[in-house]
């Protein structure tokens, strides 16, 4: 299906996904994918399923001959230029079928979700001997590398290796679940990225990505440079930071150390961090872990800071034709246009992905810690 010189390509099947008969196809009306940083991928198909010809009368075609069903593996392109992207690599999880009528055609839905669900159906206790965190990602995520997943977890700066005479890691939860909650000690991220193939994905362990070659530049408000629809709105959360105080008995040494934060420790995207304008409006939270050594403590307590941070989101739409890219979350892009104190880096927390017969949309939530670019130039 060609889209103003976009080209989106859907395929499906029960185990290798293949594109779409051509009747299949045609009847595309429209595809949302959403990526996000913060929860799993999701899709939805919608396609015109009005019955016709001789066996319209027994059932609706699509229900009969569309590889698009329950547990089929979905695979959505979109290529703009030569060079294909893949948007979603995901499970179909749901169809939901609306029978025409006078006024209504005929519609089925297909919604799903990326290829974390495969590691999010079984929850298992088993332990984890000798292995730290970053060790356990690597052995957790193994298996599925048969399934086309591939790890890529970035060491934390700080670990604790765990003696088999001192404790034993244990998993009381799914595979994916027990990833993000080793990764949330961190302050890290872990989410499943399509591609750079159909067929293949990459499980994300590590830090934000807030270093790197930045997308091509958002423009607000610039006449015929302008790729940013209508105006986006930009909002400030002073309650949103806070910092960690307390204390923790080293596992140890046994000695009393204290537990505290000032600030994030995250490179910076901008010039006035809120956490750092507003340090008489920081909430407190008091640290409660137990049993750990200090460095651990510590670690453990900026990581709580630094997620709290992004406390300026922006959100807007953009005109996919005008941008000429794909806009990809969890990463950096340029903003220009908005004023200095709204230019600069961002970080890319989600995108909505819209394609239609005839257009190509995404909506975007930008966040950062504050206020005021700190690069004079960015990307176009």
């Amino acid at each position: 299906m060609s889209l103003l010189g976009v080209h989106l390509t859907v395929l499906a099947g029960p185990t290798v996904p293949l594109p779409l008969p051509p009747d299949v196809t045609a009847r595309v009306r429209s595809v949302t994918v959403t990526e996000s940083d913060g929860a799993r991928s999701a899709f939805t198909i919608t396609l015109d399923a009005g019955r016709s010809g001789p066996t319209a009368v027994f059932d609706t075609p699509l229900l009969t001959t569309s590889p698009l069903r329950g547990g089929a593996r979905v695979v959505v392109l979109l290529t703009m230029g030569a060079v294909p992207q893949v948007l979603l690599d995901g499970i179909v999880t749901e169809t939901e079928l609306t029978p025409g009528s006078a006024s209504q055609h005929a519609e089925l839905r297909v919604t799903g979700h990326d290829v974390s669900l495969l590691l999010d159906r079984h929850e298992v206790s088993t332990e984890h001997v000798g292995l730290d965190d970053y060790l356990q990602v690597q052995a957790i995520a193994l298996p599925y590398l048969a399934q086309g997943i591939v790890a890529q977890a970035i060491p934390p700066p700080v670990f604790d290796p765990p003696l088999p005479i001192e404790r034993t890691p244990t998993q009381q939860a799914t595979d994916y679940g027990h990833l993000q909650s080793l990764a949330a000690y961190h302050g890290y991220v872990c989410y499943i990225s399509p591609g750079p193939v159909p067929g293949l994905s990459t499980l994300y362990w590590g830090p934000p990505v807030r270093v790197g070659l930045p997308q091509k530049a958002l423009s607000v408000d610039l006449g015929p440079d302008t790729n940013v629809t209508g105006s986006p709105t930009f909002r400030e959360d002073v309650l949103g930071p806070e910092v960690v105080e307390g204390q923790v008995q080293d596992a140890r040494l046994g000695t009393v150390v204290p537990v505290r934060t000032v600030g994030s420790l995250r490179p910076p995207l901008a010039a006035l961090p809120v956490w750092a304008v507003h340090q008489t409006d920081l909430r407190t939270r008091q640290f409660r872990d137990t049993g750990l050594p200090a460095t651990t403590a510590l670690a453990r307590a900026q990581s709580m800071t630094d997620r709290s941070v992004n406390c300026v989101t922006a959100q807007g739409s953009l005109d996919g034709g005008a941008y000429g890219s794909v806009l990809r979350p969890r990463g950096l892009v340029g903003l220009r246009g908005a004023g200095w104190s709204n230019d600069g880096l961002w970080y890319v927390q989600q995108v909505v992905h819209h394609v239609r017969p005839g257009s190509y949309t995404a909506d975007f939530t930008l966040a950062r810690e504050g206020y005021g670019a700190t690069v004079p130039i960015v990307r176009v």
